[in-house]
């Protein structure tokens, strides 16, 4: 029984680890209606970004698979976000996926009682990390625009939104050249650049009551990626599956 009991939280750690990890995906997750001056909404939940179809591109296929992995990152990682209604329209956004954080400003403008329509405008910092697997770190910046059009219902209970998405990134940083290396001798660096482009679309829901709210929403994208590793040159194609979802509190 001891044994047992000592082996049980191995398996939910394991997943813990898992989840917590620093996947690509970067949904919204704020619906189209704007936030009302001096209100703030906070949540927590998950994101992901998963590869439906073979990624495509041009050199070695083991800096392909650096690249995929430093760029488009493929995984689960948290998400947490909380936004500020300053008024005429406006609010503001913060957002922390593990890989990186974001912020953001939109102008919602009323198309009907019940339809708005979003624009908004989001620079991000790739959080600078060491990817173990593939032997880079790396870090970066960027900026994405996505425009929005809703529906909610009269008593505010459900919300729908979809809408487009677009964007890109600069990347920077170095990958190892030997793994392990005799002691005291520098295994050596060589140096990455790089940066990535994506498009595609979104559709989100949102189901709730008054001050907490349950949100999902599903990201489609192309991902454009090129890179040097040292002297060599890579590119990637890759469509990617960006799921993600949270528990929305408003006070």
């Amino acid at each position: 029984m001891t044994n047992a009991n000592a082996r049980a939280p191995w398996p939910l750690l394991a997943a813990l680890s898992f989840v917590v990890g620093c996947g690509g995906g970067a949904p919204l997750l704020h619906g189209v209606q704007v936030i009302p001056r001096n209100t703030v909404t906070f949540g927590a939940g998950f994101s992901g970004a998963v590869l439906p179809l073979e990624a495509r591109g041009q050199g070695d296929a083991s800096d392909r698979q650096r690249i995929e992995t430093a760029a488009v990152s493929p995984g689960l990682a948290p998400w947490v976000g909380a936004r500020l209604g300053v008024g005429a329209g406006y609010d503001l956004g913060l957002t922390y996926t593990g890989r990186l954080a974001r912020f953001d400003a939109r102008r919602v403008f009323p198309l009907s009682p019940s339809i708005d329509l979003s624009l908004g405008l989001g620079a991000s910092g790739v959080l600078p990390r060491r990817i173990d697997s593939v032997g880079v770190n790396v870090s970066g910046f960027g900026g994405d625009l996505p425009l929005l059009v809703g529906w909610r219902s009269a008593g505010d209970i459900y919300a729908v939104w979809l809408g487009a998405r677009g964007g890109g990134e600069a990347l920077r940083g170095q990958r190892d050249l030997a793994t392990s290396s005799p002691v005291g001798v520098d295994p050596g660096v060589e140096p990455v650049t790089g940066w990535r482009a994506y498009a595609g679309g979104l559709l989100g829901l949102r189901v709730g009551f008054r001050h907490v709210h349950a949100l999902l929403e599903l990201d489609a994208s192309m991902q454009w990626v090129g890179a040097e590793l040292g002297a060599r040159h890579v590119t990637l194609q890759a469509f990617t599956l960006a799921p993600g979802g949270a528990l929305v509190a408003r006070f």
